[in-house]
């Protein structure tokens, strides 16, 4: 390629139609080319990074969404890798987020939502689920607690975490622990 560029600029500086070009002007020439190549070169790698498929870590295909011994009418998994998993468990204190992590100093206790929190959560209704593009994950919010990962392999359709996000919420306030 650099040898094209070499050899039209020589056929440009060899033409009579070029003659009267000063200095300044090749240097104007020559730059354009190169902008024009770089522009080019850096379109292509953009280009192929955009078809490149999202690398997203494999999940086990398990048959069961939700494990029996891991479920329970208090709580739900809502995402789930080989090596971490996310759980929403109704306690006495709330409606508590727990990741737990095979990696060592990573998961626990995330967050907690009180019992007046998820009431006010439910009567603006300030909970959504983004499916989002990626095949395995979207996401899910509840009041200020944004952008949690859930498992689509659990929930296909977001209205389906929706529904259960909204019976945990109900459940946190009814419930008398």
């Amino acid at each position: 390629m650099y040898n094209i560029v070499l050899k039209v600029l020589f056929e440009l500086y060899l033409s009579k139609m070029f003659e009267d070009m000063h200095f300044g002007d090749w240097v104007a020439v020559f730059t354009n080319i190169l902008t024009t190549l770089t522009a080019v070169i850096m379109a292509y790698f953009a280009w192929r990074t955009y078809l490149k498929t999202p690398e997203q870590e494999p999940e086990p295909n398990d048959k069961k969404a939700n494990n029996d011994e891991d479920f329970s009418a208090k709580q739900l998994i809502v995402f789930k890798t080989s090596k971490q998993k996310t759980i929403l468990k109704i306690t006495s204190k709330g409606l508590e987020c727990h990741l737990e992590d095979n990696r060592v100093g990573r998961g626990g206790h995330q967050w907690t939502i009180k019992k007046d929190d998820a009431k006010l959560i439910l009567e603006s209704s300030n909970y959504y689920v983004n499916s989002g593009y990626k095949v395995n994950t979207g996401t899910f919010s509840i009041g200020q607690r944004r952008n949690w990962l859930y498992s689509k392999k659990f929930f296909p359709e977001p209205e389906y975490l929706l529904a259960q996000l909204k019976d945990l919420l109900n459940k946190t306030i009814s419930d008398d622990k």
